[in-house]
């Protein structure tokens, strides 16, 4: 018998269904688990950093494995390696979301959305888990990925395997997310910085390392270390990447070139944090777009995608813009096709409305951002950053270049039967004109445009290695390629570790003395090598001589400018050091410019710190 409603009239009492099931989730049963665990620990009054982190990037990419690709979720391999990136897609555009409504970023704000999130995807979306058991053909991809991860570490420690870690930018990671724990919010000034101007970091990494520092209860200095996640992650994604489309061996090829390429130890060297999350996100976004042009996507498939791009235009807005014109290439080649057109169509709008639903909070905050930068510079600010081939070519090394380019080619005599190619084939286009495209006055930092020749090159060198060759023969070619490249590679990252070595044991001693001595009110003059690392050692007003390509808030021209005069010893300089309380001028002797030329010594103050990667001078007053 029924019973009556608030309304009066009858309801039955047949037991209510979600949409989605528990049952062959196994997958999001695990982030579920690990989220109830950390909960259970906060609540308890306890910490886990580890279990922290892994809730803000394995639980939401967990519970999420429904919206990849149907061709990814055909692996368990592709899936797990995917699991990591998606995760963090989800929780940067949850948390960016989260603070763009106005809700402090606290430790219960956080485990709340984050717990809201894995529960309504363990509950609506549908059992789309890879359903076989572990194969054979997974379980030896699983073991090459695993070897990839293990020669990356390798390389990798050798660049950031000491604490502090060589750069400068992680300095200006670290503040920001410590000021987020603070303030619990993202909208928020750095007061260390030009006398108080915007923070100007992307928000996406930031949102996520101030959220575990919240969960996790630790200093903001273990955060320095946080860029070896992204740098794994990026290696997983390629391996998802290549494994779905192309196969296990392809899968393993592409992870382990990715591992040993020289040009990924150089963005650990100056700290590129952004860049390697954007890459990881990137290899992601490449990967549904195959998908869609090959097979098509769904509702819950566009939706991932959606994410997956949003998430980008989160970690970095320059890869995001990258990333556009890829796949607006790829699309447009896509359509002049006969074959797919309605899929192509369909899927690309359902993408973008998924996106459009996603967006707003990350919108916002990039826009409010955008708002407080006075606008961007023109293109000649950037033309000392002009692409020099010969340097790239040595970055990702002659024997991958060669290789490269003859799977590039290959890829293009494929192209029509191979869909999948397109992607691939259509970002380094982009790439190459991005680099170039100074010669019709659009700014941008044209060198970086380096960094995401691998994105494009790596997936078709693994897909041509073992398309044109048997399975064992494949393998030999691709295990030899992938020494030739890490025996260089392993002399060339202590190499880079020494380039960027700025924050050292010397020169923390040297910083601790310079910090003892400030008072309020003081204003510290940083050149490029010590500018962000000054704002985050010494908590103190730092005016950074930044050098004009290092700039992309127009805002920031001026008080540039100001810091290098001072630094000159110019009339004008003396007079803005009396007029800013500069006590202290911080340079690094062996710093060099964007066009590659080695700094002047300061003109004003005497010597109060001496060593090879540190001179501090002291200013009456």
């Amino acid at each position: 018998m029924g019973f009556l409603t608030i309304q009066a009239a009858p309801a039955g009492n047949r037991p209510l269904r979600a949409r989605g099931s528990c049952r062959g989730r196994p997958l999001a049963l695990i982030g579920a688990a690990l989220a109830l665990l950390e909960f259970a620990i906060a609540a308890a009054g306890g910490r886990f950093p580890l279990l922290a982190g892994l809730v803000l990037v394995l639980s939401p990419g967990l519970a999420l494995v429904p919206v990849l690709p149907a061709r990814a979720r055909e692996s368990w391999a592709a899936t797990v390696a995917a699991v990591p990136v998606l995760g963090f897609a989800a929780s940067s555009v949850l948390l960016v979301t989260l603070a763009s409504t106005g809700v402090p970023l606290t430790g219960l704000s956080i485990r709340l959305v984050l717990g809201a999130l894995i529960a309504a995807a363990l509950l609506l979306l549908p059992a789309r888990e890879p359903r076989h058991g572990l194969g054979y053909e997974d379980a030896w991809a699983i073991a090459g990925l695993l070897g990839a991860l293990f020669a990356g570490i390798l390389l990798q420690e050798r660049v950031i395997g000491h604490t502090p870690v060589p750069g400068n930018d992680w300095g200006q990671y670290v503040l920001y997310a410590d000021q987020i724990r603070a303030h619990g919010s993202l909208l928020i000034d750095n007061p260390f910085w030009m006398g108080g101007t915007p923070f100007r970091q992307d928000p996406g990494t930031p949102a996520v390392f101030a959220s575990y520092l919240l969960m996790g209860g630790q200093p903001a200095s273990v955060l320095m270390h946080g860029i070896w996640v992204f740098a794994l992650m990026g290696i997983t994604s390629v391996f998802a990447l290549a494994r779905t489309l192309w196969g296990a061996l392809a899968g393993v090829v592409a992870a382990a070139l990715w591992a040993v390429l020289p040009i990924a130890q150089d963005l650990l060297g100056w700290h590129g944090l952004a860049n390697d999350a954007a890459l990881a996100l990137m290899a992601l976004v490449l990967l549904y777009v195959a998908a869609l042009l090959s097979d098509g996507l769904g509702w819950l498939e566009a939706a991932g995608l959606g994410l997956s791009l949003v998430a980008l235009c989160a970690a970095h807005r320059l890869s995001f813009l990258v990333t556009l014109g890829g796949v607006g290439l790829a699309l447009l080649l896509g359509l002049a096709a006969k074959h797919g057109r309605g899929d192509l169509v369909r899927g690309s709008l359902r993408t973008a409305a998924a996106a459009l639903v996603i967006c707003p909070g990350v919108a916002y905050t990039v826009i409010e951002t955008d708002h407080k930068f006075g606008g961007t510079q023109g293109y000649r600010a950037y033309l000392s950053t002009k692409v020099h081939l010969h340097l790239v070519v040595n970055d990702l090394s002659w024997v991958f270049s060669v290789v490269g380019v003859l799977a590039f080619v290959l890829a293009l005599w494929w192209l029509r039967r191979e869909r999948t190619l397109l992607p691939f084939v259509a970002l380094l286009l982009v790439v190459v004109a991005l680099a170039y495209s100074w010669v019709v006055h659009f700014p941008l930092a044209y060198v970086r445009m380096a960094y995401y020749v691998p994105l494009a090159l790596v997936p078709l060198v693994a897909m041509a290695v073992t398309k044109l060759l048997r399975p064992r023969l494949a393998a030999l070619a691709a295990l030899a390629l992938t020494l030739a490249i890490a025996v260089p590679a392993w002399g060339a990252a202590r190499n880079v570790h020494r380039f960027y070595d700025f924050a050292n044991h010397t020169t923390l001693s040297g910083m601790r003395a310079v910090s003892a001595d400030l008072r309020p009110g003081d204003t510290v003059v940083a050149d490029r090598c010590w500018s962000f690392l000054s704002a985050w050692l010494l908590h103190a007003d730092t005016l950074p001589a930044l050098d004009p390509a290092d700039i992309l808030p127009k805002a920031e021209v001026g008080p540039a400018a100001e810091a290098r005069a001072i630094l000159a010893g110019t009339p004008r300089g003396r007079a803005l050091a009396r007029q800013l309380h500069v006590r202290f001028i911080l340079v690094n002797p062996l710093c060099v410019s964007q066009d590659g030329r080695r700094g002047r010594p300061p003109r004003l103050g005497r010597p109060f710190f001496v060593s090879s990667r540190l001179v501090a001078m002291r200013l009456p007053g």
